[in-house]
């Protein structure tokens, strides 16, 4: 351990050796110490981290090098990540950090350039330099978050400077659904249609887009009017089959009757539809195909669906909003919000108690005017 005194410039430096992987050592050098002392205190603070195993050697190269050269490679390669995850990260990487932070070297990141980085994707950071939502940012900070923790854990970096940058607040989107009577009507208006087993099932179970379209004939039981849900067809960069995303999303369902009629029926067409194809059909298990047994695009299922609601004359709502409005006929009509939350397949009661708190407001309202009642006159 060495402090000497840089005559040119009048400061101080010290010079240690530090251990490396495999007992080898190699020289630490810091500069620009304005005097002897905290030179001093600076060396013993270094000294310290490595007796105690908390030094961390300053990292070298980019963020971008980090991210596409070593970070999501190495999480690929470990297999922690599901396919449809390791391509959206991918995109997120390559569309929106490289091109504004990716020559910014890691070990000079900081929360203030990330804050600046944040701004830029709010104001400019879209195609053709249209704003992005504050969600499409909030999904850029948080793979940058992870990275950048993964890179404190390797002791690559000593901080994660992620945690010190305020993200945009994101909203949430205007949650809309479909009234009963607006649920039948867009129903009775689909009963002829080719679609309207598809349709019939989102409304009963609120499945996710993923989940109609991952369905398997395998995974569904008429006799018992049962399904489970173990298969999704998503998009990310490209139509990824995976299984659900979490454990609570993978689960058994209870089909109604009617719902059970319309599969049926559904199975019966599919056998017809196979023997005319005949060795045209491509038999690859799945609940909902074309004419020749092949699956459609997920985005062309969201198509088909807008079309749909549009000659049914009721209120335009997303495919998305098909699963809030099985919910909230469920929360309305009584059903426990866990039965609930179990069947829309969340994490957990507080994810559906958030999202649908209208419909509990609702009731806790109703709640209140029914021990009036009860009440009344008592005293």
């Amino acid at each position: 351990m060495t402090i000497r005194k840089d005559n040119e410039r009048g400061t101080y430096y010290f010079v240690v050796d530090i251990p490396t992987v495999g007992g080898r050592r190699q020289q630490l050098k810091r500069r620009g110490f304005t005097t002897k002392k905290a030179a001093l205190i600076a060396e013993r603070r270094v000294m310290a981290n490595v007796h105690e195993g908390r030094y961390v050697r300053p990292a070298r190269g980019t963020v971008g090098e980090y991210l596409t050269e070593s970070w999501l490679p190495e999480k690929i390669k470990l297999g922690t990540l599901r396919e449809s995850t390791a391509l959206g990260y991918a995109k997120v990487i390559r569309s929106r950090i490289v091109p504004f932070i990716g020559d910014v070297q890691l070990t000079a990141l900081d929360a203030a350039t990330l804050q600046a980085f944040y701004a830029h994707l709010l104001s400019e950071g879209g195609e053709g330099g249209r704003p992005l939502s504050p969600k499409s940012v909030a999904n850029a900070a948080g793979v940058l978050s992870i990275a950048l923790g993964d890179a404190v854990r390797l002791k690559l970096l000593p901080y994660n400077v992620a945690t010190d940058a305020r993200i945009p607040r994101r909203r949430s989107p205007e949650m809309t659904a479909w009234t009963e009577s607006e649920a039948a009507t867009f129903l009775a208006s689909v009963a002829g249609d080719r679609l309207f087993p598809l349709w019939r099932l989102t409304l009963a179970t609120g499945m996710r887009r993923g989940e109609l379209c991952g369905l398997r004939w395998s995974d569904v039981d008429l006799a018992e009017g049962m399904l489970t849900i173990a298969s999704t067809r998503v998009v990310a960069e490209r139509v990824v089959v995976g299984e659900p995303k979490t454990a609570a999303g993978r689960r058994v369902l209870a089909l109604d009757v009617e719902t059970v009629r319309a599969l049926q029926s559904w199975r019966r067409v599919q056998v017809q539809e196979r023997l005319v194809a005949g060795e045209a059909w491509e038999d690859q298990g799945l609940v909902f195909v074309d004419e020749l047994g092949r699956p459609p695009h997920p985005e062309t299922v969201t198509r088909w669906w807008r079309e749909s609601v549009a000659r049914a004359g009721v209120p335009a709502i997303r495919l998305h909003d098909a699963r809030h409005t099985a919910a909230t006929v469920l929360l309305r009509a009584g059903v426990p919000v866990k039965v609930v939350s179990q069947r829309l397949g969340h994490a957990d009661v507080a994810v559906t108690m958030r999202i649908y708190q209208h419909v509990t407001a609702q009731d806790d309202r109703a709640a209140a005017d029914a021990i009036a009642k009860a009440l009344a006159g008592k005293f």
